[in-house]
């Protein structure tokens, strides 16, 4: 027979457990940050890219032909998708593939050998017209702006390149 101690000792014990139990984590948690970028700004994106270049020439090149697809992308797609407006969406991914690329110099320790300019110099030439054409009625979400406005916001996030050093 189980005594009242007894029954009071498995009432504590259920409590403990069922509180253990509602602290525990859900199946699939919502994630604040991935890979140091806020989801807020589109950190835990698919339209993340692993670069792969070994040189500052080569990743710039490769981080034009990155960024050129996802711009192009987003001039072609909707308005608005999830809220966001083009011109956000354009910030997101210009700051992911510059945070990724960033990543990648660090791993190859190039910081302070791949300056700006440089960079630029290899990725620039990878915008395709459609891109050039089309980005500076995005960028201010059909406000006049360019190319060339867009570009200048490109350099002052690109300048992390410098920043690195």
């Amino acid at each position: 027979m189980i005594t009242r101690v007894q029954l009071i000792a498995y009432a504590i014990l259920l409590a403990i457990v069922a509180t253990i139990a509602s602290c525990a984590p859900t199946a699939s948690p919502s994630q604040a940050v991935c890979d140091g970028i806020s989801s807020e700004v589109g950190g835990c994106t698919a339209e993340r890219h692993k670069f792969i270049g070994s040189t500052c020439e080569a990743l710039g090149k490769e981080w034009g032909e990155v960024l050129d697809r996802a711009v192009v992308a987003i001039i072609d797609g909707p308005e608005a998708v999830a809220k966001q407006a083009r011109s956000v969406r354009l910030r997101q991914a210009l700051v992911i593939a510059t945070a990724d690329m960033n990543t990648r110099l660090q791993e190859l320790k190039l910081q302070a050998d791949c300056d700006l300019p440089e960079f630029m110099a290899a990725a620039e030439p990878t915008f395709s017209e459609k891109l050039r054409a089309g980005v500076g009625a995005a960028l201010f979400d059909g406000s006049p702006a360019t190319y060339e406005d867009w570009l200048e916001d490109v350099r002052k996030v690109a300048r992390s390149i410098d920043d690195g050093e």
